[in-house]
């Protein structure tokens, strides 16, 4: 009976090798069904998702030098902002910077700067956006004054935005906001001062941030295909019109009674315009003189003197008219190239 069970024994033990693997060799390879995967297919983020994270990144990278967000202005209509930051409150107020950083969705490109004041300059309308060329092409002007709202002259800082990133715009007019359609014709132009003349240095209070007691003759200039150009025979109807303004606030001058007992600023910015307008236009040096000179008659600088603190004598209307005379003016010659309108 014991014989028995142990062969039956030796016959269960050869019946398990035979359903399993030789001794030494490989397990064998049983084929296990895989789970159908759940995971969602990735997706790029939308320009809105990267406009946050570039927005984050930026406002890290300021907190990380020292400063703080003080606004974020953005952009009606587009993923771009202008994000405003001030240095910590341990800064000396006499080195006290607002720094400026333009963030739109292009990663990692961010146009900055700094000044001791940061303004959003804004269109007429009320729009953050300029258009500059009359092409369609978007611009932010920012305007740029070195020492706050109480001292210097702000200068513009001027970026366009193309589809996805801020640029620093590589051509622009001296005076962005100094916009205007003078011609209608669509596309816009800018006055810009053309020529100044500087009766005599004064003191800041009594004669603003220029220092200087002067008058200036505004010009003009516009886009012309690839520059802003201030020599364009488009200009000549528009210098015509100034200048027969200019005439006609001559004539008023030259009534004015007591012309010795005040500072003649009109009549020296009168004259100026009447020689200025009347060359671009044409006119010979001595006619345009002539005209200046008729302006000036009867008028003495003396009493500037008295009117306003300078710091040095003011120079009579010879030196000022020899310096008139001296000034380049630009030769209006060339045709304007018309910029294609953008899709």
């Amino acid at each position: 009976m014991q014989r028995a069970k142990t062969q039956v024994s030796v016959a269960l033990g050869v019946l398990a090798l035979g359903c399993g693997s030789a001794p030494g060799s490989e397990p064998p390879q049983v084929p296990v069904p895989v789970a159908e995967s759940r995971l969602e297919p990735t997706t790029p983020k939308t320009p809105e998702q990267h406009f946050r994270a570039n927005l984050r990144d930026a406002e890290a990278r300021a907190r990380q030098q020292g400063f703080s967000v003080t606004e974020v202005l953005h952009l009606d209509g587009h993923h771009a902002a202008i994000l405003l930051y001030e240095p910590a409150q341990d800064s000396a107020p006499a080195t006290r910077l607002t720094r400026f950083e333009a963030v739109s969705t292009a990663p990692g490109a961010v146009v900055s700067g700094e000044s001791g004041m940061v303004e959003l300059q804004k269109t007429r309308g009320g729009g953050q956006l300029w258009d500059l060329r009359g092409d369609g092409a978007r611009f932010v002007v920012l305007g740029l004054t070195p020492c706050g709202a109480s001292c210097g002259q702000a200068e513009p800082f001027v970026l366009e935005l193309l589809s996805d990133r801020f640029v620093r715009a590589e051509h622009s007019p001296t005076c962005p906001t100094c916009i205007q359609d003078f011609d209608r014709d669509r596309i816009p132009e800018f006055s810009f001062r053309l020529l100044a003349l500087k009766v005599a240095p004064c003191s800041r209070v009594s004669c603003g941030p220029s220092y200087g007691l002067e008058v200036e003759v505004r010009g003009i200039e516009s886009w012309e295909g690839g520059r802003y150009a201030r020599d364009l025979r488009d200009f000549v109807p528009i210098y015509f019109d100034r200048l027969r303004r200019a005439k006609r606030d001559g004539e008023r001058v030259m009534r004015a009674k007591h012309k010795g007992g005040r500072c003649p600023l009109t009549a020296l910015r009168t004259a100026a315009e009447l020689y200025v307008y009347g060359r671009l236009i044409g006119e010979s040096e001595t006619d345009a003189l002539a005209s200046a000179d008729a302006v000036m008659q009867g008028y003495d600088v003396k009493p500037c003197s008295t009117e306003f603190d300078l710091l040095a004598p003011p120079k009579p209307w010879p030196v000022l008219r020899s310096e008139l005379v001296a000034a380049e003016l630009p030769l209006l010659k060339l045709e304007r190239r018309r910029p294609p309108a953008r899709p």
